[in-house]
Parts: structure tokens; sequence; C-alpha cells
């Protein structure tokens, strides 16, 4: 059989779980076996990674790159098997979860000729890695598969592009038409900081922009949450803080930008319990469609920060996020300052920590043993620790000291 080549595949086994539904694998295991389906995971990864890096509008967080592997990996799976059963190129073989990748690039304005600039890239880098497994294969497997992998993953190819624009065009036209692209238009409008008339915004939202606003985000750990789920979520949210009403906005399969408001200005917003699998990011209280735009932008900051925590709210991580700005002049600062308590071992790491918490506390080696889960003499001896590292007293003003301390929790 010239095409058991193909069953021969095996990945490198990195431990990388799989992006496509079980039913998908499953089917596909039927057909390859669990060797090619494993090189299929490990190579999507690597066809996605390099898609984003040639057209970045396929980025834009975690979310739009775990669906877009989705995609490729369901592509891949679907042109092994095509390819062993030297099947025919028509539009049934684009996988479902291809075509479903159309609605999240159309809501977050990434235009056709991008997309399928995906698809040709994606489709190229599959041609390259398939030629060079075949190069290990006996001449006359590699003389008569050469021309016959190239001929039907171009057929394969073609048959995709054209399948997802057809998609594109139509999932581009339900969305301009719907209700929803109108109240994201209007978001967009404010986050970007475009005048609106403020009534008009507020009947297109349903929303009162003239109040004290919360923003806040929530985040799926998995892509396949129903976006009711989020969105019952931020109502949930909207009640415990005491807000009247919510506004919702889809931002991507699974995050959903939120907004709660009270017509005068709130006392501090309480914790939130959040679900397993759901995360939570919180903006700054701010008044009207300024206070708005503000609130959302500090959530954004905190979403940022969700990969170490279920909930962050703005207040908890401003100054992180400040410092993260500057990147490398910040490192640099931090380098200066701390001398030879910026090193990146472990042991450096927590002298740093502690001195850090120790100088928050206003000196205090007994509220910082309490915040460190820590005895008194164990900070006062890391602390002296690090005094010795920085090579200088712990005197005058250490304003720039606690930033250093501060970026370097940050960057590290």
């Amino acid at each position: 059989m010239p095409y058991r080549w193909l069953l021969g595949l095996r990945g490198k086994g990195d431990g990388r779980p799989p992006a496509a539904p079980p039913a998908t694998l499953a089917v596909a295991r039927e057909t390859l076996g669990d060797g090619p389906v494993g090189w299929a995971v490990e190579t999507a990864a690597w066809m996605a990674e390099e898609i984003v890096r040639q057209v970045p509008g396929y980025g834009g967080g975690r979310t739009a790159v775990e669906t877009l592997r989705r995609s490729v990996e369901a592509t891949v799976l679907a042109a092994l098997s095509g390819l062993v059963r030297d099947a025919e190129a028509i539009p049934e073989l684009v996988p479902v979860e291809a075509v479903e990748g159309n609605a999240e690039l159309v809501r977050r304005g990434v235009p056709l000729d991008q997309v399928l600039r995906g698809v040709r890239i994606g489709h190229a880098c599959l041609h390259r890695v398939l030629m060079d497994a075949l190069d290990a294969e006996p001449e006359p497997i590699r003389l008569a598969e050469s021309h016959r992998v190239s001929e039907l993953l171009f057929a394969y190819a073609d048959v995709h592009a054209s399948r997802m624009a057809e998609e594109y065009i139509a999932e581009r036209d339900r969305w301009q038409a719907s209700t929803e692209a109108a109240r994201r238009g209007i978001v967009e409008d404010i986050l970007a900081g475009r005048r609106v008339d403020r009534e008009a915004a507020g009947q297109t939202l349903g929303y009162e922009l003239a109040r004290h606003h919360l923003a806040f985000i929530v985040v799926a750990d998995a892509p396949d949450t129903p976006a009711e789920v989020l969105r019952r979520f931020a109502g949930e949210v909207a009640r415990s803080v005491g807000g009247h009403g919510v506004l919702t906005v889809q931002a991507g399969p699974s995050d959903v930008w939120a907004w709660t408001a009270w017509p005068s200005r709130p006392t501090p917003v309480p914790d939130v319990g959040v679900p397993e699998g759901l995360r939570l990011a919180v903006g700054p209280p701010a008044h009207g469609v300024a206070g708005f735009r503000r609130s959302h932008l500090g959530a954004q900051e905190a979403r940022d920060f969700l990969h170490e925590t279920r909930l962050c709210r703005h207040a908890d991580i401003r100054v992180r996020s400040l410092l993260a700005v500057a990147g490398e002049r910040a490192r640099w600062f931090a380098e200066e300052t701390l001398g030879g308590l910026a090193g990146g071992q472990e042991r450096t790491a927590e002298l740093r920590e502690t001195l850090r918490v120790y100088l928050a506390s206003g000196r205090s080696p007994q509220r910082a043993a309490e915040l460190l889960h820590l005895s008194r003499n164990t900070v006062s001896y890391r602390v002296k620790r690090a005094e010795e590292m920085l090579g200088r007293p712990l005197a005058g003003d250490l304003l720039e000291l606690r930033l250093a301390l501060e970026i370097a929790r940050t960057l590290r």
C-alpha cells in the first residue's frame, strides 16, 4: 500500500493536549491510528503559531489562539484522512471546526483576505512537513507519493479557501444585520475614545451611560463553554455588587465584556465568588461615558493577570500593570537598583519578596511575618540578608527600591 508511510507518522511526544473535540479525534483514530493523530496535534500547534506570526490578526489572546489551533488541528486530521483514502477534494472535506472559527474572525473584524492568507499559510506548512517526512521513505514511494500528495493538498487548500470565503461572507452579513453588531459598534466607539451621542447610544445599548460604572470581564477556561453560561454569571456578578442592570457584549468564544452601574457613587465593591471553570477580571468604578471606558480598560489590565488567579481586581494589580508597560526600561531600572538582589535564583527571589512585604508593612517584622506565614525571626534574617545583597542600608527615601521590587515581581 503506497500510502502506508502516512500511518507511520509519529509525534515527538511533547505532551501537548489535543485541541479538537473528542468526537473528531475518535473518528480520526479509526482511520489513522494513535501515531498519526499525535503527529497531527503537534504539527497543528506549530502551524497555528506560524499563522499567527505571519497574520497577527488571527491572534488576540489565548482564547483566539486556542480557537485557531482547534480549527487547524481538525483540518490537519481531515487532510491526513483524505490522503490515506485518496479522497477527492470536496467541500464536505473541510471540517466543521474550521468553519465555526469564522464567526469569531468576523466579530473581531479580521478581513477576509487575511483569513484566506491564513488558510494558504497553513496548507503550505502542512505540505512542507509532509514532504520532509517523505524524504525518509524509499525512492519508489517518494517519487510516487510526492506528486500525489502535492496535487491533493493543493486541491484541498482550494476547496478549503472557497468554503471559508463563502461561510465568512454569510456570517459577516448575519453579523452586520444583527442588533449585537450595533451594540458592539457603539461599545467599540466608546472604548476607542470616539465621540458618541450619549442618549442615542444608551437607547441602542439598553443601558444608561450617565451613571457610575463597574466593568468586568468573564473568561472561560474551556473555549467551548456556552456563551449563555458566561452571560448568566455576568448577571450574577452585577446582582452581587448591587448594580442596576447589566450590559454584556460577546468579545470572543470564551470572553464576555460586561458593565453594571449605580445612580450614585458605589461603596467599595465586595468580593465575588467565581465558580470552577470561569475567571473574573474587575475594573475600577468610574463615572459617565469616560468612566465606562476607564473601567473597562482597567478590567482589561486585570485580565492579563488571570493566569495567576480566578478573580483579579484592577485595584490589586494597578501598580504591577503600570510597571509592566515600560518592559525593557523597567527591567533595567530594577537591575540597577537591586544590584545583587536582582538575580534569578529561587533563594534570591524569596529574599526580594520578603523585603517587598516588609517595606509594604511599614517595616514591621511582625506584620510581614503574618502576611508571609513565617516566623518573625525568619523575616528579620531575610531582610538583613537582602540588605547585604543590596550593598547599602535600608535608609532614606525607599521609593525607588520599592518600585524595583514590584518590577522584579511583575517581570519575573
